[in-house]
């Protein structure tokens, strides 16, 4: 596992975070693929360069510390030790301890490192250590291409050239790809996404074979993900009452709104005013007609202004106060619905009680209403109009005609079955709730028909049907037991889809809020583990997948600030630290009080790149196109200047707080660099330059207390009434004598005989 990468260093373990028996030994495979792979680029560019493997084994603390851009990270003391093995070894070659040897079980031959006499820490700790013998391997010839780019150019220009020759993944190079693998099984939904905003280029010639092919591709997808993870169980529903087992999905269920309960009161409304016209051109009309359907048509008036007030008025400040309270009330809405329907259920029969019987013997050929003529020979029935002026009738028959004054139970059933549908349109009311009130509207027209009024409605003609032996009331009862079974089946139907499509919304809202907010916290970290306007790069559909993301900067400034004395004395592993955890914590509380600086405005500009055990580096400067933007273009030194004092300040009172005596001892120095993003399976942000490595040096040979810059950093600082105070020249590895300053500030440590700028 890569750790971090340290300039052109590059820091890994093996072992976590599974323990592996073979962790040695994969690392000093590791080892020799790197120094293989470094002497092919060396070979095929002719450029000299090289590798130093140092490997050691032994006890590591690992995690994440700070507020801004985490790092996995390990710490411990044979952490150090095999930092200093790198340090301490030959190029080209994978220097190991003695702990390493015991590890690798003979399978590799080693030969004396003496790592003791070129590094000082190694000598110190009394570390023995050696060199891997690589077995010998046939070396592979060179290809043509490789040939042709030894022959000339600039060596950083052939590397870059065998580099691409590699084919090797560029980091954030699948982040807009659509969905694969693992992510496949996330939700349909992210599939659905993921193949619809994919950026295609489609002629007229192939648009449509393309888009078939393409919907082919996710119902497939969709298929497969749909058996993998199902949306709907069988417990969830209760398979006779179809009720939400669970009890907060079936309030919420009830609690929703019904956006379509106006449509519900308009088709009663129709249905009540489809039975007022068949009383009132087929029913006899009286007083109690009259009053009984003007007061339920003022009802109807009023549920209709009421639940269509947004739509009449065309505004939403009424029906806030009207429509609004409606849709969005249950039990207001479930009131409504029962007193419509019991109203509608008592128009259908409210009537009856006036209809009455006329019976007269009346000439056959004059008939003011209808009238049944019956034949008692020939036990035949015959329905006469009032048109009618004649009857033929066999001779010498009994002719009984009796005129009803109310021919009228066809038509109670005709209303009665239109108050069972209008029960039944009500669809966001509970299935049982209808099977009850239908009911019992079923149970009252039967006692009307077959109780009340059985004498009434006995002497009503009948037709001719199979049912024709039975009475006109039990033949109505059948119709209507047959239309109210029909009707629950209906209901419970559309309950039982209702509920369902409820609890696929429900579940696909759970599950797009689910990827919401894996999309937000992805992006929260990837914009902690990169800067602002880098994340937004890789975010960006429109970017290029093969392209590296760099940046080059004129002028940026960068800080190295180290703790010395946080491990050379505060840090140790001992049962009282439980082996450095709680020196651990001690450190995550100082950079977390660092990165809490960053928060605030004025540091806006200020970068946190990586710590490094107890260094803390960060850049300022580092915002694409506004290098320019400020009137001094060295503003970012001054800033980071001020930070760095911020830093001193904090560390201070952590010190009063914690009775510790950590003193930081800060570099920093302003210039050109490079920004960029490297690794492809853990994409790092860095900078690199001469203006890094100054930094650094500046750090690593400053003194406790101070904050040590370069001459031109020490020239910007003092045009702007800084104070700095010249070192002198030291020796920097790498870069020879150099005149470095002090800046001077109220919290330095001491008294420095120097010479002031």
């Amino acid at each position: 596992m890569r750790i971090k990468i340290l300039g052109d260093c590059y820091y890994c373990v093996s072992g976590l975070p599974i323990s592996r028996p073979n962790h040695a030994s994969n690392c000093v495979k590791m080892g020799l693929d790197m120094i293989e792979a470094i002497r092919a680029v060396r070979e095929a560019t002719g450029v000299n360069v090289d590798m130093r493997i140092g490997i050691h084994t032994g006890d590591v603390l690992c995690g994440v510390i700070g507020l801004r851009k985490w790092q996995y990270d390990v710490w411990s003391d044979d952490v150090t030790i095999a930092n200093h093995m790198e340090s301490g070894g030959m190029p080209g070659k994978v220097h190991i301890t003695t702990s390493t040897l015991m590890q690798l079980d003979g399978k590799w031959d080693v030969e004396a490192g003496n790592g003791s006499t070129r590094d000082e820490y190694l000598r110190e700790q009394g570390v023995e250590t050696y060199f891997i013998i690589p077995k010998k391997k046939k070396l592979q010839e060179l290809n043509e291409n490789d040939v042709s780019m030894q022959e000339g150019g600039r060596g950083s220009m052939r590397v870059a050239k065998y580099l691409e020759s590699w084919g090797a993944d560029k980091p954030f190079a699948k982040i807009t790809e659509g969905v694969t693998g693992k992510n496949a099984q996330l939700t349909s939904m992210a599939l659905i996404e993921s193949n619809l905003i994919q950026p295609r280029q489609y002629t007229c010639w192939n648009i449509s074979h393309q888009v078939e092919a393409d919907m082919d591709k996710i119902n497939i997808e969709l298929e497969r993900n749909l058996d993998d993870k199902q949306w709907f169980a069988a417990e969830d529903i209760h398979p006779i009452l179809l009720y939400f087992v669970n009890s907060d999905l079936e309030a919420e269920y009830h609690q929703q709104p019904d956006p379509l309960f106006k449509y519900y009161v308009a088709c009663a409304a129709m249905i009540y005013l489809t039975m007022l016209l068949v009383q009132l051109f087929f029913m006899p009309r009286s007083v109690a007609f009259f009053v009984s359907y003007g007061a339920i048509a003022l009802l109807f008036l009023l549920l209709l202004l009421l639940s269509w007030a947004d739509t009449i008025w065309m505004t939403k400040i009424h029906s806030k106060g009207l429509s609004s309270v409606i849709t969005d009330g249950p039990w207001l809405r479930l009131l409504i619905a029962i007193v419509t329907m019991s109203v509608v259920a008592a128009a259908a029969i409210i009537t009856v009680v006036d209809c009455g019987e006329l019976d007269a013997h009346l000439p056959v050929t004059n008939f003011s209403k209808f009238a049944v003529i019956s034949d008692v020979i020939s036990d035949e029935a015959f329905l006469v109009g009032s048109n009618a002026t004649t009857a033929l009738l066999p001779a010498g028959d009994t002719v009984s005609v009796c005129i009803n004054d109310c021919y009228s139970l066809p038509y109670y059933l005709y209303c009665c079955l239109l108050a069972l549908v209008a029960c039944s349109v009500f669809l966001q009311v509970h299935f049982l709730l209808k099977f009850i009130i239908m009911l019992l509207v079923l149970i009252l027209y039967n006692v009307t028909f077959l109780v009340l009024q059985l004498e009434l409605f006995q002497q009503q003609p009948t037709s001719r049907s199979l049912l024709n032996e039975m009475s006109l009331p039990v033949q109505s009862a059948i119709y209507l037991a047959f239309f109210f079974i029909t009707l629950h089946v209906i209901d419970r139907k559309v309950e039982y889809t209702s509920r369902l499509d409820f609890l696929w919304k429900t579940k696909f809202k759970s599950e797009r809020e689910e990827v919401e907010t894996m999309g937000g916290v992805n992006k929260i970290l990837l914009e902690n583990i990169l800067p602002a306007h880098v994340a937004l790069h890789f975010l960006s559909s429109n970017r290029r997948l093969d392209e590296l993301y760099h940046q080059r900067y004129k002028s940026a400034s960068v800080l190295f600030a180290s703790i010395p004395n946080f491990f050379k004395e505060f840090y140790m592993q001992n049962d009282i630290t439980r082996d450095g955890l709680e020196c651990l914590r001690v450190l995550n509380e100082i950079i977390y009080d660092f990165d809490k600086l960053l928060l605030k405005p004025k540091f806006c500009v200020v970068e946190k790149i990586k710590t490094i055990g107890s260094t803390y580096m960060a850049a300022s400067g580092l915002v694409p196109g506004q290098e320019n933007s400020q009137q001094d273009s060295q503003h970012h030194v001054f800033v980071l200047l001020e930070f760095a004092l911020s830093m001193i300040s904090v560390l201070n009172q952590f010190n009063k707080e914690s009775f510790n005596d950590f003193k930081l001892r800060m570099g920093m120095s302003h210039g050109e660099i490079i920004a960029g993003v490297v690794g492809a399976q853990k994409p790092q942000y860095d900078i690199w330059g001469n203006t890094v490595n100054l930094a650094s040096r500046m750090d690593s040979h400053g003194i406790v207390g101070r904050i040590q810059v370069t001459e031109d950093t020490a020239t910007v600082l003092t045009n702007h009434n800084f104070e700095c105070v010249c070192r002198g020249p030291i020796a920097v590895k790498g870069r020879g004598n150099l005149i470095t300053y002090f800046v001077k500030t109220s919290m330095d440590y001491g008294d420095l005989s120097t010479t002031k700028l």
